[in-house]
């Protein structure tokens, strides 16, 4: 019997790593699915075979990376006292997978810029995979320990915030095991939603 780990990667696979790649290197809009292709070293049917477009591409590799990204954050039981304790938890989790996944970090960064895709598509994606986000959320206005502001606008400002610092971190990488940053990072984000 083989071993699967020595097994070739199937075909839509190596196009989603080659696109991720490729899409952090040069720019999702100018990163054709014929380089795609070529760079895969498959045809330009086997491409169209797996992604009917360059946008369902695009979409299929956001949705694989953001539910990876959330499959890395523990599940816990809320408890109001610990709270804060437990959503810095999650965050410096999220901060750390961000560190270890710098090319798909970078891609979803392109991905809210790029316009194709809309904005609900890309809301839908992170309301199913980021849920805890959500539940902590509603969980620390029920206990007011959050502000009561819309639920939409405080997830898309969440969302927002991580991203911009786990950039920062990715940039600067001497400075995320530096206690003063990281700690700075969480308070700026826990400090806009608490009241």
């Amino acid at each position: 019997m083989s071993d699967p780990t020595n097994q070739p990667k199937n075909k839509k696979q190596q196009l989603l790593d080659t696109a991720l790649t490729l899409f952090v290197n040069q720019g999702i809009y100018a990163t054709s699915t014929a380089s795609i292709a070529k760079t895969a070293g498959v045809a330009n049917g086997t491409l169209f075979h797996h992604f009917p477009s360059k946008n369902a591409l695009v979409l299929e590799l956001y949705k694989n990376i953001k539910r990876d990204f959330s499959m890395q954050i523990a599940p816990i039981e809320l408890d109001a006292a610990q709270l804060e304790q437990q959503t810095k938890l999650i965050w410096q989790q999220a901060i750390n997978w961000a560190l270890s996944n710098a090319d798909q970090q970078q891609f979803c960064l392109q991905v809210m810029q790029y316009q194709p895709l809309s904005s609900q598509t890309k809301a839908q994606i992170f309301s199913e995979e980021f849920g805890f986000l959500k539940e902590i959320i509603l969980f620390g206005q029920q206990h007011q320990l959050i502000a009561n502001y819309p639920l939409s606008l405080m997830l898309e400002s969440a969302h927002g915030q991580f991203l911009t610092s786990s950039q920062f971190f990715i940039n600067n990488t001497d400075l995320a095991q530096d206690t003063q940053y990281s700690e700075a990072a969480f308070n700026l984000f826990w400090k806009s939603f608490t009241n």
